[in-house]
């Protein structure tokens, strides 16, 4: 089951005094979401970005920018067409 939505569905089966505070949510939000925004319903890991931020996404950040070629295996892989799509190259151990 999609985190937001197991959330909501634990939300809904409790009684109303044992529901989570403002607090208890802000935390599952962080979870949910470590770079900031807000879950998106309906779209298991997606955040919509808090207003003024623009995006939420923040994974990429501190690496460097894609070279568009092929990077040379690590050591202990070897280059091998990918079985989908020939025109692919996936490193796979020795």
């Amino acid at each position: 089951m999609r985190p937001i939505l197991l959330l909501v569905a634990l939300l809904f089966a409790m009684p109303a005094e044992a529901r989570p505070d403002a607090a208890s949510l802000e935390a599952a939000r962080r979870f949910l979401c470590p770079n900031g925004g807000t879950p998106v319903r309906g779209q298991g890991g997606r955040c919509r970005a808090a207003a003024g931020e623009g995006s939420a996404r923040g994974w990429d950040r501190g690496l460097p920018p894609p070279a568009h070629r092929q990077a040379a295996c690590p050591e202990g892989t070897r280059a091998a067409e990918a079985r989908a799509r020939p025109e692919a190259v996936r490193c796979v151990p020795d």
